[in-house]
């Protein structure tokens, strides 16, 4: 069926502390001159079933990996981390700084980290951060200490997407997440999925070295045509096909029943699809954060560490909850993660 499943458990890792920044402009869905030829009935349909309302904007000098390096100057401050502590560095993203060098590089420069430091780009989407994650744990089991894991996208950059109707819901934001070692804590359970029949359901066709830049690429004002889409109907069948039952199976296989998750934080796709979500696993609204996408637009990996910052600080700082993550999209992929989180920093929203 062109599917498949890994499942995984990670001992001895603790999340210490999570960063979200996201910028200051934010545009809203009924300033879309393109949606619906601005046909304001329609857009309020569409904000009323979907959740998406606004969204935040990079600048155009403002890339990812400046979100991620303000989350990450948050982080390093009110975390009790030294620098020289960190030996690996990871950067979620589709939206890089260069092609070459890995813009994890960049970022290890920039904050200033010590020489004997592994630094990692993973161009993963909207399970992100659940494979950072996974990384990260894999890192720490084999001899590193802390590991510093940023995710963010600005989806705003491949600007036609935003020509093509169904895409004005992107919203930009970078992440900073502090990986450490633990003893005496729940592993951390994991599954991942792909169905890569389905890959060019969300694809950037334009720019890299299937199809090079060409003169013939560029629109009359200049901006570049990457040829980025989204098949809305397509993701929004598979999301609402495959991401219950995994939820379930993961719960099953580890046998965790889904009243001992406290929240179940999933990529804020849309507010329909979690909606469905929710009824079809039967459980309470109150336990499944939804509403980031709404003032933020769809963050791609870091709505899930923005979901934290936005709806769930309070809890996460003071107490421990045991939390099951999902994030899916682009790839097709899906993945989820199992974790408790236990008295951690977490950041506000910070704007940039």
């Amino acid at each position: 069926n062109g599917g498949g499943c890994m499942i995984s458990s990670i001992k001895n890792v603790r999340i210490a502390g999570v960063s979200c920044v996201v910028p200051t402009k934010s545009k809203s869905l009924y300033d879309e001159p393109n949606l619906y030829d601005g046909n304001q009935k329609k857009i309020k349909r569409i904000v009323e079933s979907s959740g998406f309302l606004n969204r935040r904007i990079a600048d155009e000098n403002v890339t990812t990996s400046d979100l991620c390096y303000k989350a990450a100057l948050d982080l390093l401050e009110n975390c009790p981390v030294e620098k020289s502590d960190i030996d690996a560095i990871l950067f979620v993203s589709y939206t890089p700084d260069y092609f070459m060098p890995a813009t994890s590089y960049v970022l290890h420069n920039k904050l200033g980290l010590n020489e004997n430091c592994i630094c990692m780009d993973i161009p993963q989407g909207c399970s992100g951060y659940e494979v950072g994650l996974y990384q990260a744990g894999m890192l720490i089991n084999n001899g590193c200490k802390k590991v510093l894991l940023l995710v963010g996208d600005t989806f705003s950059k491949f600007s036609d997407m935003f020509i093509n109707k169904t895409a004005p819901v992107f919203g930009d934001a970078g992440t900073a997440t502090l990986i450490e070692y633990s003893e005496n804590v729940a592993p951390w359970y994991f599954s991942f999925h792909t169905d890569s029949s389905g890959y060019d359901a969300l694809i950037c066709e334009n720019g890299a070295f299937r199809n090079p830049v060409r003169r013939s690429d560029f629109y009359e004002e200049g901006a570049f045509e990457y040829k980025a889409k989204m098949d809305g109907a397509r993701v929004f069948d598979f999301t609402m096909k495959r991401i219950q039952p995994s939820i379930m199976e993961i719960l099953k296989n580890n046998g965790i029943s889904k009243d001992d998750i406290d929240y179940f934080v999933l990529h804020q796709a849309n507010k329909m699809i979690l909606q469905n979500i929710a009824l079809a696993l039967e459980i309470p609204l109150e336990k499944m954060p939804i509403g980031t996408m709404t003032e933020y637009g769809n963050q791609c990996g870091a709505s899930i560490p923005c979901t934290f910052s936005k709806f769930l600080k309070k809890d996460f700082s003071s107490k421990k909850s045991r939390v099951l993550l999902s994030g899916f999209g682009v790839g097709l992929s899906w993945a989820n993660c199992i974790l408790d989180i236990d008295n951690i920093y977490v950041s506000e929203l910070i704007e940039y």
